[in-house]
């Protein structure tokens, strides 16, 4: 029997960029690697456990779309939930991206109604992140207004910690130029030794161009990718590297 429970917390919503032009065959490695990048999502939840109880995070598939969930602990989604909720999505998106999956997507605090029996999740939250997760003309993901809000008022008492999850970026909207926004901070994982996607002796742009070629560009779409190596840049320039491979201890 479906029973909907009333949960606070974060709400992601991920598209997979290119996936329903797929054929069969590129149907089956895209669900084989949609699977063992769940994988790795749920890995990487196990070993936060002194910051993050796992069994609060759920993940939920829908053709080509993404959506992941976590409840929080209280009615107001606080400042360690949040940060925990996109370390594990700033790994994703390399995770995905080194098994040439590129996700677009948007997360968003708030109310929700969630039911993985009858796999059913709706409410304020998952509404807030439906109206933004495909806006964005990048590769990425960014917070929603109301989020970027939310995630401002945080900071007002605790502005530390930060920078390395989320950068606040004129994020390229795909109808209506920018918005100033959060965006969660993918590119930091290049230089980071124990999760970076770099091959030895690789700089993390280098590592970058290689992951983005292995991609056909349909024409019309080539402006996501441009984008998105723009905010690798501007995180890149952020971190004040000479070489390409500073700072990479950092988390």
């Amino acid at each position: 029997m479906s029973t909907l429970n009333k949960k606070c917390g974060v709400v992601a919503i991920l598209d997979a960029l290119g996936a329903a032009n797929y054929d069969d065959e590129e149907i089956k490695e895209f669900l084989k690697s949609r699977g063992v990048v769940m994988r790795l999502l749920h890995d990487k939840a196990e070993s936060m456990t002194q910051t993050l109880d796992v069994s609060r995070v759920k993940t939920y598939t829908f053709n080509d779309t993404m959506l992941i969930t976590l409840e929080s602990q209280s009615n107001y989604a606080s400042r360690p939930e949040i940060q925990a909720f996109v370390t594990i999505l700033r790994k994703l998106l390399v995770d995905s991206l080194r098994r040439k999956i590129i996700f677009r997507g948007s997360f968003a605090v708030g109310e929700f109604y969630e039911d993985q029996v009858s796999n059913t999740i709706l409410g304020k939250a998952v509404t807030d992140a439906a109206a933004w997760y495909d806006r964005a003309d990048w590769i990425g993901v960014l917070a929603t207004p109301r989020t970027t809000v939310h995630i401002d008022h945080l900071r007002e008492n605790d502005p530390s910690k930060w920078d390395n999850l989320l950068v606040r970026y004129d994020v390229p909207l795909s109808e209506e130029g920018t918005g100033l926004l959060y965006a969660i901070n993918w590119p930091k994982v290049f230089w980071v030794d124990s999760i970076t996607p770099c091959r030895k002796n690789e700089k993390p742009k280098e590592a970058l161009l290689r992951l983005l070629s292995q991609f056909v560009i349909p024409k019309g779409t080539e402006s996501k990718h441009f984008n998105a190596i723009a905010f690798f840049d501007r995180v890149a320039k952020s971190l004040k590297v000479k070489d390409g491979r500073g700072a990479r201890k950092a988390r």
